[in-house]
Protein backbone atom coordinates (compact mmCIF):
# COMPACT_ATOMS: atom_id res chain seq x y z
CA UNK A 1 0.00 0.00 0.00
CA UNK A 2 0.97 3.74 -0.55
CA UNK A 3 0.40 6.46 1.18
CA UNK A 4 1.45 10.20 0.51
CA UNK A 5 1.74 12.62 3.26
CA UNK A 6 2.01 16.30 2.74
CA UNK A 7 4.00 18.86 4.75
CA UNK A 8 3.58 22.63 4.68
CA UNK A 9 4.89 24.53 7.88
CA UNK A 10 3.52 28.16 8.25
CA UNK A 11 3.18 30.83 10.69
CA UNK A 12 0.88 33.45 9.24
CA UNK A 13 1.20 32.13 5.87
CA UNK A 14 2.54 28.51 4.94
CA UNK A 15 5.69 29.42 4.15
CA UNK A 16 7.62 25.56 3.28
CA UNK A 17 6.27 22.84 1.56
CA UNK A 18 7.71 20.99 -1.40
CA UNK A 19 7.46 23.73 -3.78
CA UNK A 20 9.60 25.56 -1.54
CA UNK A 21 11.71 22.65 -1.45
CA UNK A 22 12.11 21.99 -4.93
CA UNK A 23 13.44 25.62 -5.47
CA UNK A 24 15.87 25.96 -2.51
CA UNK A 25 17.47 22.71 -3.91
CA UNK A 26 17.69 23.77 -7.57
CA UNK A 27 19.08 27.55 -6.08
CA UNK A 28 21.83 25.73 -4.22
CA UNK A 29 22.11 23.05 -7.15
CA UNK A 30 22.46 26.09 -10.22
CA UNK A 31 23.60 28.85 -7.69
CA UNK A 32 21.11 30.85 -10.22
CA UNK A 33 17.33 31.76 -9.08
CA UNK A 34 16.25 31.78 -13.19
CA UNK A 35 18.10 28.50 -13.63
CA UNK A 36 16.47 27.17 -10.83
CA UNK A 37 12.93 28.19 -12.18
CA UNK A 38 13.59 27.01 -15.59
CA UNK A 39 14.62 23.09 -13.87
CA UNK A 40 11.48 23.44 -11.77
CA UNK A 41 8.87 24.93 -14.23
CA UNK A 42 8.12 28.05 -11.39
CA UNK A 43 7.84 30.94 -12.95
CA UNK A 44 10.70 33.66 -12.13
CA UNK A 45 7.92 35.86 -10.10
CA UNK A 46 6.65 33.25 -8.21
CA UNK A 47 9.45 32.13 -7.14
CA UNK A 48 10.69 35.26 -5.75
CA UNK A 49 7.49 35.45 -4.27
CA UNK A 50 7.89 32.20 -2.31
CA UNK A 51 11.51 32.94 -1.11
CA UNK A 52 10.07 36.86 0.47
CA UNK A 53 7.39 34.99 1.96
CA UNK A 54 9.65 32.44 3.70
CA UNK A 55 12.68 35.26 4.31
CA UNK A 56 9.76 37.00 6.07
CA UNK A 57 7.97 34.30 8.05
CA UNK A 58 11.33 33.32 9.53
CA UNK A 59 13.27 36.80 10.03
CA UNK A 60 15.80 35.93 8.17
CA UNK A 61 18.12 35.71 4.81
CA UNK A 62 17.46 31.85 3.28
CA UNK A 63 19.55 33.40 -0.24
CA UNK A 64 21.53 35.97 -1.49
CA UNK A 65 22.52 37.36 -4.27
CA UNK A 66 25.84 38.37 -5.51
CA UNK A 67 26.33 40.74 -8.37
CA UNK A 68 29.08 39.88 -11.21
CA UNK A 69 27.93 38.05 -14.08
CA UNK A 70 28.25 33.84 -14.93
CA UNK A 71 31.77 34.22 -13.65
CA UNK A 72 31.39 35.91 -10.29
CA UNK A 73 28.08 36.27 -9.75
CA UNK A 74 24.88 33.80 -8.55
CA UNK A 75 22.31 33.58 -5.64
CA UNK A 76 22.94 30.57 -2.78
CA UNK A 77 22.10 29.62 0.56
CA UNK A 78 22.57 31.16 3.48
CA UNK A 79 24.26 28.92 6.55
CA UNK A 80 20.46 29.30 7.67
CA UNK A 81 18.64 28.51 4.44
CA UNK A 82 20.16 25.34 4.03
CA UNK A 83 19.60 24.56 7.99
CA UNK A 84 16.30 25.30 7.20
CA UNK A 85 16.04 22.82 3.83
CA UNK A 86 17.89 20.42 6.03
CA UNK A 87 15.06 20.33 8.89
CA UNK A 88 12.42 20.65 6.50
CA UNK A 89 14.15 17.36 5.02
CA UNK A 90 14.31 15.22 8.68
CA UNK A 91 10.65 16.48 9.15
CA UNK A 92 9.18 15.07 5.65
CA UNK A 93 10.98 12.12 6.10
CA UNK A 94 9.84 11.66 9.55
CA UNK A 95 6.20 12.13 8.54
CA UNK A 96 6.44 9.87 5.67
CA UNK A 97 7.49 7.14 7.92
CA UNK A 98 4.91 7.66 10.45
CA UNK A 99 2.02 7.89 7.78
CA UNK A 100 3.40 4.94 6.54
CA UNK A 101 3.56 2.92 9.94
CA UNK A 102 0.23 4.00 10.79
CA UNK A 103 -1.69 3.16 7.79
CA UNK A 104 0.18 0.01 8.08
CA UNK A 105 -1.07 -0.33 11.77
CA UNK A 106 -4.68 0.81 11.05
CA UNK A 107 -6.10 0.08 7.35
CA UNK A 108 -6.48 -3.58 7.60
CA UNK A 109 -9.63 -4.19 5.39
Amino acid sequence: MRVIARVRIGKDKIFMGKGVKEMLDAIEMYKSIKKATEHTGISYPKAIRMIRTLEEELGFPVVISEKGGNERGGTRLTDKGKEVLETYRRIEKSVDEYAKKLVEEEFHF
